[in-house]
């Protein structure tokens, strides 16, 4: 393995263990509260999603359980822009409406679908670059641009409606708010540059989404303790 990729694996790890604990802060802090708990599967999922990212990478002996394997990443990371919604309707709705089928019940919905094309539009692995002990999978373009432009548009409305929240609020929650909302728009920062990298094979910008990440998801962490 090159040393940009032994870089971006070891990211990956990073990320794995920040985002578990960010998650099981969260859920110590208040694990009755609906808020707490989004976050929780927030951070659960983005931890299992690099987890399995990393564990794929690794694989260079047995490569018919590669694709398995990004295939169930791939879900985990499906459920983290939809946790991240939720956190939105957690703040601005009661939680029997947040929780109700118009809310969850979409984005449950949203979800099934996002993830359900994966075993449809199968990824392959690339033989060529695997032969060289680098794992890259190639997953079908309109099927890659359909459920990342679904997860931009979600990260997009969580931001939109972070900083509306914002605006209706005061005191100590404002505070707090204002981490979740910088912490978050830090993270969906790089989530579209790793969008952009995955797209252009461009392994720097991957690196550089995975510190994003990281640093959004402290950030985030950080708002609970105020």
């Amino acid at each position: 393995m090159d040393p940009l990729n032994v870089v971006k694996i070891t990211a990956a790890i990073v990320s794995v263990i920040i985002a578990f604990t960010a998650g099981f802060i969260e859920l110590r802090l208040n694990p009755d509260y609906w808020l707490n708990r989004w976050f929780t599967i927030f951070f659960i999922s983005t931890s299992l999603g690099f987890l399995t990212y990393t564990i794929y990478h690794l694989i260079l002996d047995f490569s018919q359980i590669i694709i398995p394997i990004m295939i169930l990443a791939q879900i985990f990371f499906n459920l983290v822009p939809i946790s991240a919604v939720m956190t939105v309707f957690i703040l601005e709705k009661y939680k029997k409406i947040a929780m109700d089928f118009r809310h969850l019940g979409i984005m449950m919905g949203l979800f099934i679908i996002m993830s359900i094309g994966y075993f449809i539009w199968i990824p392959q692995l690339n033989m060529v670059s695997y032969n060289q002990g680098i794992v890259n999978t190639v997953t079908p373009i309109g099927w890659f641009l359909f459920v990342n432009i679904i997860r931009l548009i979600l990260d997009i409305f969580v931001v939109y409606r972070y900083a509306v929240i914002l605006r209706k609020i005061e005191g100590e929650t404002k505070k707090r708010i204002i981490w979740f909302f910088i912490g978050i728009l830090v993270a969906i920062i790089g989530v579209f540059f790793n969008l952009i990298g995955g797209f252009l094979d461009f392994i720097y910008l991957e690196i550089v989404a995975l510190i994003l990440l990281d640093v959004g998801m402290i950030i985030i962490v950080k708002g609970f303790f105020i």
